[in-house]
């Protein structure tokens, strides 16, 4: 846990890593890999590597998804994005990015997620 500085307090983070899912060369066979990537993100849950994921509507930044991972590096949260077989196939490029999380409020959980 690092710790970041706002307005004189000491405020605890967390780093995770947001992994963008931009269309890749493949995306037209999305459909064929999709029941993989589902058994994938199923065994990052087993792992605890994966916190949440989904589409966006609109894309972001040319993203048609995204998941957050908790690892303890840039380069261990690549090699999980690179197992994905949405990724393994070009379906998607991902990109990550470092997100310092500030804090979760359990409370703003969907109870369909409990």
């Amino acid at each position: 846990m690092s710790t970041t500085a706002r307005e004189g307090d000491e405020i605890p983070t967390v780093r995770y890593f947001l992994v963008l899912l931009v269309p890749g060369s493949n995306h037209a066979a999305s459909a064929r890999f999709f029941a993989a990537h589902v058994d994938f993100i199923d065994a990052m849950t087993a792992a605890n590597v994966v916190l949440l994921g989904g589409e966006f509507e609109p894309t972001v930044e040319g993203a048609d998804a995204a998941y957050l991972l908790h690892t303890a590096s840039r380069a261990e949260a690549e090699r999980w994005a690179s197992k994905d077989p949405l990724v393994a196939n070009a379906v998607y490029q991902p990109r990550v990015v470092a997100w310092d999380l500030v804090g979760i409020s359990r409370a703003a959980i969907d109870p369909a997620f409990a």
